[in-house]
């Protein structure tokens, strides 16, 4: 990523399941937003480009894509949407989703990004959450999802490896919004918690 200057970003931040994704894409239909998903940044990856090849050595073995890879993916994408024009520093700010997801992502990416604030999507009933969860793979159509012991692993590397992200901020920058709620009631508080942070263009 070209030069000095760091991207202001908001965070979107919770479990698997949380509606990190589907309150992200909403952000990003805003003029001056950007959602960025890791997901389907891995997913788009042209596999065969070096760095696609690199990812799928990982993917394909269903290993854990490590923290600088991942970051190197990421810069990439972001230098590929300046060089096309899609995403300008003076303009654009970013709503991340699934990134970091380690401490150490987290210093990785300190260079690079200017956290502005993170939304905290919170579910605090374990079961309900799995029910979510379960209820998506459904719709995606993948079965494994939705098996219970691999949707209670997920939510576990969770809290073991992505909770910790959360004590490397600022408490001031973090709003705690109820996600357990109707999608568009979660979006209301979510705006709400937003509304001086964008009205202040970042």
């Amino acid at each position: 990523m070209a030069g000095a200057q760091r991207y202001p970003s908001i965070l979107m931040f919770g479990c698997p399941g949380s509606g990190k994704g589907t309150q992200g894409a909403v952000l990003g239909c805003m003029p001056n937003l950007v959602h960025l998903a890791m997901g389907d940044i891995f997913r788009g990856l042209d596999p065969n480009t070096d760095i696609g090849r690199e990812f799928r050595s990982y993917s394909t073995k269903g290993l854990l894509v490590p923290d600088e890879l991942t970051i190197r993916v990421f810069r990439h994408h972001v230098d590929g949407l300046i060089q096309a024009g899609k995403l300008n520093l003076g303009y654009h700010a970013l709503i991340l989703d699934g990134i970091p997801r380690t401490v150490a992502q987290v210093q990785l990416l300190a260079e690079v990004i200017e956290v502005k604030k993170i939304i905290y999507l919170m579910i605090d009933d374990r079961d309900a959450l799995v029910t979510r969860l379960a209820a998506r793979a459904s719709k995606s159509n993948r079965p494994d999802d939705a098996d219970r012991k691999v949707i209670e692993n997920r939510i576990d590397v969770y809290e073991r490896e992505t909770a910790p992200v959360l004590d490397a901020y600022p408490k001031k920058l973090i709003a705690k919004v109820n996600a357990d709620q109707h999608p568009l009631a979660v979006l209301r508080d979510v705006a709400e918690a937003l509304t001086a942070v964008v009205s202040a263009k970042l």
